[in-house]
This record gives structure tokens, C-alpha cells and sequence, in this order.
């Protein structure tokens, strides 16, 4: 079954020729667990340690892993309406707290943090120093739908916290539906300015300007087994390898900061 990107809606000012991938949501309708396969929904911010974690642990088990990947709200919803899967992976502990208290989640364990940073294109056009550098006219916005992935709520908080939400709204050309969508749009000079995880930061395309932890935002990235799951044992055991050191130790690869550590504690 070919790995499905779920994308979700963006605003009405998202440029029209940046092409979107075809929701599949009718694979997940169709798919069942098995013996040797999960499915597992995942927060598109950590496709790239995820597929690499996913061909260590066949190799290891023999188990193929099968993910969906999408905005996290998108993606508890549908958990929410197929009950169907083995794995939920969010980019903040609020989503799988949701997901417990639906009776969706039972088990759950804490694996890394997501670094909320402004990325700008190439030479920095817009000369953007920090946050309240959004809120100046004619400043391009890129955000995530605050009601959508964990970037789109974790920028909303984070602006809200630093009184600049009501003004840098005004600034805003897009609100995508995963993070992966925000790098295209810096990349593409589409934005001056957007709000991403700090591990997603591409120096070949793009400049990082970081934000000061004291009027940041981190949150920690959970994994939790499904309630519903037809392969429970096997769903605990996937969850327990990738919050293993040989699970994180994939993820420092791709520059995320392992939980827990002292700078953050839980964030």
C-alpha cells in the first residue's frame, strides 16, 4: 500500500499553482491490520525519521509499516471516523490527550520536541529579525491552520503569549494544512516569513531566524498505540522502538532534540 500524504485545506489566499497531493482517505476505509503490517497516522513534520524507522524495523521484525501522514487534527479526525489503525503520532501531547479522553489511545510515551522557528527565503527580503518584525505592512505571512497541524496551533499560542496574534494576522497569505506546505512556500519566495519546527529548516533553500525560548513555543511529539488496534502487541512494540535510543537515535540523525532534556523539561 503506497505511503499516503493527507494534506489538509488552506486559505483562500494560498497561491493556486502550488500543487496539492490527492486526499486518499478512502485507503485508510480500506485497510486492515494484519499480523505483519500497522498502520500508523503520523504528523507530516516527521516523515523523513519515519520512513527511515520504518525499513529498520522490518528489517528487525519483519513487520511492514503502513502510514498516513497529515495535520494532526486531520488526522484524529479520522481515527475518529474509521476507528480503524494501530498507531497515532501527533506533533504535541494535546492531540494524543484528546485522543485518550475519546477512549482512541490507551498508551502512550514521549519521543521528541518540536522548536518553533521563522524561516526565510534565501537573503532574507524581507528582513526579518524576529517575531514582532510579522507585524510590519506588507510583511508576507505563512502559518499553519491554528486548527490543524500542531505548527498552525503551537504559532497561534505562541503570538497570543507575545500579543502580536491581531496584527500578524493581517499579515497572513496562507494557513496550511501540514508544515511540509509552509517550506514550500519559502522556498518558492512566496512568503517572507514562516512559522516552522526548527529540524524542517533547509539551508540550501532557506535562512533560520530562531525565536528566544522565553517567548517561543516547544512542544513535546508523543506516540500512542490505538485502542481499536487488531495488533495490539505489535503496536506497543513499534511505539517502544521508535522511543527506544535506537528509535531516537534516528531522530537526532534528522536534527530533532530528543526528549527529555533539561533546556525544555516538558516544555
Amino acid at each position: 500500500m503506497a505511503t499516503l500524504l493527507v494534506c489538509g485545506c488552506t486559505s483562500s489566499n494560498q497561491s493556486d499553482n502550488l500543487a496539492q497531493e490527492p486526499v486518499k482517505e478512502q485507503a485508510v476505509e480500506q485497510n486492515s491490520s494484519s499480523a505483519k503490517t500497522l498502520l500508523v497516522y503520523c504528523g507530516a513534520g516527521m516523515k523523513e525519521p519515519m520512513e527511515e524507522i520504518a525499513k529498520v524495523y522490518e528489517e528487525k521484525e519483519g513487520t511492514k509499516i503502513e502510514y498516513t501522514y497529515g495535520g494532526s487534527a486531520q488526522l484524529l479526525s479520522q481515527i475518529e471516523l474509521y476507528q480503524k489503525g494501530d498507531v497515532y503520532m501527533p506533533g504535541a501531547r494535546s492531540y494524543i490527550q484528546s485522543a485518550m479522553d475519546k477512549g482512541y489511545v490507551d498508551k502512550s510515551q514521549d519521543i521528541v520536541y518540536h522548536v518553533l522557528a521563522i524561516a526565510v527565503p534565501k537573503g532574507n527580503p524581507g528582513n526579518i529579525t524576529g517575531v514582532q518584525d510579522l507585524v510590519r505592512p506588507g510583511v508576507r505571512v505563512a502559518i499553519g491552520e491554528p486548527s490543524g497541524p500542531a505548527v498552525g496551533a503551537a504559532t497561534k499560542k505562541m503570538l497570543e503569549k507575545n500579543k502580536l496574534w491581531n496584527e500578524t494576522e493581517k499579515n497572513i497569505v496562507v494557513k496550511s494544512g501540514t508544515v511540509n506546505e509552509l517550506l514550500v512556500y519559502v522556498s518558492m519566495n512566496q512568503a517572507d516569513a514562516a512559522l516552522i519546527w526548527t529540524e524542517l529548516f533547509n539551508p540550501e533553500s532557506m535562512e533560520l531566524v530562531e525565536i528566544p525560548k522565553e517567548i517561543g513555543k516547544v512542544d513535546v511529539v508523543p506516540i500512542g498505540t490505538l485502542t481499536f488496534s487488531e495488533n495490539k502487541e505489535e503496536a506497543e512494540k513499534f511505539m517502544n522502538f521508535v522511543a527506544s535510543d535506537e528509535g531516537k537515535e534516528i531522530y537526532t540523525k534528522h536534527k530533532f532534540e530528543i526528549y527529555p532534556l533539561a533546556k525544555y523539561g516538558d516544555a
